[in-house]
């Protein structure tokens, strides 16, 4: 039994800078490489790459279906919807 949601788990990955735990080099995400970075295609490639690949290597029990990107002008952040194969939903930010 796992003591903690999908997708709390997923966010809390995607949180993570990638190497930032010693004794788990592989955990996290490349996401904060994306910080203060124009929103454009080139974004969204690697941002779909990140999430992908953090959530592969770090959450066996998840599967991505779908990923939106909502950009807020205004705040200048980029809100990530992940939704997951069974449905669930996991929002990130990216400031």
């Amino acid at each position: 039994m796992y003591l903690v949601s999908i997708p709390a788990s997923i966010s809390r990955i995607l949180m993570t800078p990638l190497g930032s735990r010693v004794k788990r080099p592989k955990y996290g995400s490349l996401l904060y490489t994306l910080k203060d970075r124009e929103f454009n295609d080139s974004f969204r490639v690697k941002a779909t790459k990140y999430v992908y690949e953090a959530i592969k290597e770090n959450e066996p029990r998840a599967v991505v279906k779908r990923l939106i990107f909502i950009p807020d002008a205004v705040s200048g952040q980029v809100k990530l919807q992940i939704i997951l194969d069974n449905n669930d939903e996991v929002e990130v930010r990216i400031k």
